[in-house]
């Protein structure tokens, strides 16, 4: 498997279920503002053996893709691509210099923190991505205004019948895997 089929056949479609958990995020391709300056955002988690990303991309759909750098030094063309287009949110500085030096170029990007996630644990995975979310809040201008997200967040509660956090933003609806 080579490019793109590759990557449609490992990718997981999140789109129905995390749209609404993680817009700023989805539209930051949108806002010049954003966290990633107007392009479309990926957020990674990378270990010795392969990473994981989570593919946000401009007309709305969310992929959550994981290989092994083996696998990806298969798809070597689709995979440069990918690191030059898209802008990078690692979970450490050792993930983003991991997916550069698999890429064999610089990729635009910041870790977002100091200690790394680990990418098979779906549920500190997702708690790493909500943190990511909150940070991309916070950079948002025209996409999506505060009050939005405030009724974006208040639907999630509801829908998940979670009560509401002492003045928290953060979506926190718990989806099946």
């Amino acid at each position: 498997m080579l490019g793109k089929t590759f990557f449609l056949d490992r990718a997981k479609s999140r789109s129905l279920d995390w749209i609404g958990r993680y817009p700023a995020l989805e539209c930051s391709s949108r806002d010049p503002q954003s966290l990633s300056g107007g392009r479309q955002i990926v957020v990674a988690a990378a270990d010795d053996v392969g990473v994981r990303c989570v593919f946000f991309s401009s007309i709305g759909s969310v992929r959550d893709f994981s290989a092994t750098w083996a696998e990806l030094g298969g798809a070597r063309q689709w995979w440069h691509f990918v690191g030059r287009w898209y802008y990078w949110v690692a979970d450490c500085e050792s993930t983003l210099a991991a997916i550069r030096q698999n890429c064999h170029q610089e990729v635009a990007g910041y870790a977002h923190a100091p200690d790394g996630v680990n990418r098979h644990d779906d549920e500190t995975f997702l708690g790493w991505l909500d943190s990511v979310e909150r940070r991309a809040r916070r950079n948002l201008g025209i996409c999506a205004p505060q009050a939005m997200l405030e009724s974006i967040d208040e639907y999630s509660r509801i829908r998940a019948d979670i009560p509401e956090p002492d003045g928290a933003l953060t979506p926190m609806v718990r989806f099946a895997h």
